[in-house]
């Protein structure tokens, strides 16, 4: 994959795209404890987390911020 150039500080699209679904699947993981504590898990979750953020930064074509 080719080296992007940032004009500005700018996040990549990937990163953005990474910082919210890890923000998602928190938010996500809180309501579920709150709604259907029976269904929550912290280490269900917490292994959730890193596979959300991979796909989400995998899936997100990155392209310069101009």
């Amino acid at each position: 994959m080719p080296t992007v150039t940032q004009p500005t500080v700018r996040p990549t699209n990937k990163l953005t795209a990474a910082t919210i679904a890890a923000a998602a699947l928190s938010v996500s993981g809180i309501f579920v404890r709150n709604v259907w504590p029976s269904w929550y898990d912290t280490e269900t979750w917490a292994t959730l987390l890193p596979i959300a953020v991979f796909a989400a930064g995998y899936l997100v074509k990155d392209e310069p911020n101009g």
